[in-house]
């Protein structure tokens, strides 16, 4: 591994995190209007298997990869060829056995309506692809080299944009997204290859195979695998406990919620923190550098996703008629109980990544277990009684697993943990003050939508001026 000067790691840092918000943006923003085109084509009761299949196959995925990726880009020598060998052997058996399981997992699924058996076969193929590409995949990120990947990024989500709504607009319904997931992936693994194909001239991916370093892999990614299921399963566990209980309707109404209240976070999240890991690897000796590029990244995000929830909870009918169409207003409810969940989650935006730095493994799984614990649970209880559906929306403001990740970032930082939630607090407050009077006194749709609108500029100004410009120099490498 080449060690570089922090100011160097710091201009990689946003070179890779820009390289990466492109092509995020580009993918959210083709998958919204893909989306919003298959809820006008497919009705909620046939497109509600999609919000289970999706965010189940990710979790499938975690357990095919046993953490390993995550351990890939911590580990100075960077063995990926072993990960190569996981994915051939231990990947491939355990889809495998999915293969074969495929009617007992579908029993997880309460309505009996949707041929999940055949879909959940159909995903295995999904698996096998994806866990391929996520060899290069993950060589690219640990190098800071994101911006390789932005051509395959752009030609999958156009290849998932035109099967799927070719797929749709010819009749075939809930198959229409997970054939088009599959050939989006294919064309994505075979393209990430081509581009990191180890050649000795050009001086890229190196496969290097160890006689025991597989094992020693799985057996120190299997924490890491344990904390990205937790976490997983905590973001997507609206869909997953609702599949349990309720029709596809109501599923297919809570998946449409999900993805607008936490859409900036897809669309910023996952570009950034891919960034912001190796950065931290490589700020390990330099901790109030680590602390600075977390909540950079935190204060980052939470200006972008906070003027969003409000703007959901102020207009969650327009928001459901925009995303969905008249045959999607029933989502309306779901959508202003959950929209303001992520306020309550701030520092676990990219509390995992920092966390896992610095090795606080066993922090994380109690932090990611009581989550699942205490939302999953409550979520089982409220939703049985007289909240109905509404009681799992309602369940996710009280994460308990917060308190251990805060804690964790107190030892770590205690004289930067304070001044970042007042910042947070105020980012907070802002927003109540511009938004909570639009939702009091405006009763017209479109007007609210306007005002909503401006406020959240508003919001956004605020950000800039509190914190906006620090983000900025610590990206540089000025501070």
């Amino acid at each position: 591994m080449i060690h570089r000067p922090l100011e160097e790691t710091a201009r990689a840092l946003l070179s890779s995190a820009g390289s990466a918000s492109l092509s995020q943006l580009w993918r959210v923003g083709v998958t919204l209007a893909t989306h919003i085109a298959l809820r006008r084509m497919i009705p909620p009761s046939e497109l509600g298997p999609w919000y289970w299949l999706e965010p189940f196959f990710l979790l499938l995925s975690l357990f095919r990869d046993l953490g390993v990726p995550a351990h890939v880009v911590r580990d100075r020598d960077r063995p990926y060829g072993d990960f190569l060998k996981l994915q051939l052997t231990w990947g491939l058996a355990f889809i495998a056995a999915l293969f074969v399981a495929a009617p007992l997992l579908a029993r997880l699924y309460h309505d009996p309506a949707p041929p999940m058996t055949a879909m959940i076969r159909a995903l295995c193929a999904f698996l096998v692809v994806q866990g391929l590409g996520a060899v290069p995949l993950i060589y690219f990120e640990a190098e800071l080299k994101v911006v390789r990947t932005i051509p395959a990024e752009l030609v999958r989500n156009l290849v998932f944009a035109v099967t799927a709504l070719s797929l749709a607009a010819t009749g075939h319904g809930i198959w229409s997204p997970v054939l088009a997931h599959l050939a989006g992936g294919t064309v994505f693994a075979a393209m990430l290859w081509w581009a990191a194909w180890p050649d000795r001239r050009r001086g890229l991916m190196p496969l290097t195979f160890g006689k025991v370093r597989f094992w020693t892999l799985a057996k120190i990614g299997l924490p890491l695998m344990v904390m990205a299921l937790l976490e997983q399963a905590v973001l997507k566990l609206d869909p997953l406990i609702l599949a349990l209980m309720f029709s596809s309707e109501v599923v297919g109404a809570a998946g449409l919620s999900v993805f607008a209240v936490f859409f900036f976070s897809r669309l910023l999240a996952d570009p950034i923190g891919r960034a912001l890991y190796p950065a931290l690897v490589r700020y390990v000796e330099s901790p109030r550098r680590a602390f600075e590029a977390y909540r950079s990244a935190t204060l980052l995000l939470a200006s972008l996703s906070t003027p969003t929830c409000f703007f959901l909870f102020v207009n969650a009918e327009a928001a459901a008629l925009l995303l969905g169409g008249r045959e999607w207003l029933g989502a309306a409810d779901y959508l202003r109980v959950l929209s303001l969940v992520p306020l309550v989650r701030p520092f676990s935006m990219f509390g995992l990544e920092y966390l896992l730095t610095r090795h606080m493994d066993r922090l994380l799984i109690v932090y990611t277990a009581a989550n699942l614990v205490s939302l999953g649970g409550l979520g089982l209880l409220l939703s049985s009684g007289p909240l109905g559906p509404l009681g799992m929306a309602a369940a996710g403001y009280l994460p308990l697993g917060m308190l251990a990740l805060a804690w964790g970032l107190h030892r770590l930082s205690p004289e930067g943990l304070g001044p970042m939630t007042r910042q947070l607090l105020g980012l907070y407050a802002a927003a109540a003050v511009l938004f909570l009077p639009i939702a009091a006194w405006v009763h017209h749709p479109w007007w609210r939508v306007g005002l909503s609108c401006l406020a959240g500029l508003g919001v956004l100004g605020y950000a800039w001026r509190r914190f906006g410009v620090g983000a900025t120099r610590f990206l540089r490498g000025d501070v």
